[in-house]
């Protein structure tokens, strides 16, 4: 059975630096778990909308029940492939996004959509309003293992939406206080890749 995760949020920065702030997001001091990230294509098509997707390797932690199931069944995962596809739209302030693994699939298939929309505060600052939805689904062993799965990455998203969110955050200060210039921003996230996140 499908199970979901769904959260609103709201960021408080403009929709420009949040726009490229999701490009630069990886690495930061709340994702150290991303191994890497390549650029596969990008276009604009004929509406001005930016069409990006990207590939990104990341480091995977499972429970000590996960890890002795796999095990036995020969499985050995300590990396995951995710396929993140985006779209933004300059003109109406809106991102639209889509990631979900490409591998190990049988054992668990995780769908994030999510969508961000510039718009103006009750104080009339800028902010971006985010919705995201996850849905988890495993076709591994009998249900009762699948549902065990799928509750585990149910529960575990909240832990990670909120590392991203913080992520985010992080990134977008920095952005802000380089003046959105990239080559100081790069040097002031390798600085602060090379510190523990409770200090930066």
């Amino acid at each position: 059975m499908v199970k979901f995760y769904r959260s609103t949020y709201t960021h408080d920065h403009d929709f420009k630096t949040f726009s490229v702030a999701y490009f630069l997001r990886y690495p930061n001091p709340y994702a150290k778990h991303v191994v890497s990230v390549d650029t596969l294509s990008r276009h604009i098509d004929d509406e001005g909308r930016l069409h990006t997707l990207r590939l990104i390797v990341k480091k995977g932690k499972l429970p000590r029940w996960c890890k002795m199931l796999f095990a036995s069944s020969g499985i050995n995962i300590s990396e995951s492939m995710v396929l993140e596809t985006s779209i933004i739209d300059p003109k109406s302030q809106e991102i639209w996004t889509e990631s979900k693994n490409i591998d190990f699939t049988r054992i668990m298939r995780v769908v994030e959509t999510a969508t961000y929309k510039g718009d103006i505060d009750v104080n009339k600052k800028p902010i971006v309003k985010a919705f995201t939805t996850v849905w988890f689904l495993s076709s591994f062993g009998f249900e009762s293992m699948k549902d065990r799965m799928e509750t585990w990455g149910q529960r575990k998203m909240g832990e990670n939406i909120h590392r991203s969110r913080m992520g985010m955050g992080f990134v977008m200060d920095r952005l802000r206080e380089q003046g959105g210039k990239i080559k100081l921003f790069q040097l002031a996230m390798q600085k602060a890749l090379a510190q523990d996140p409770q200090e930066v």
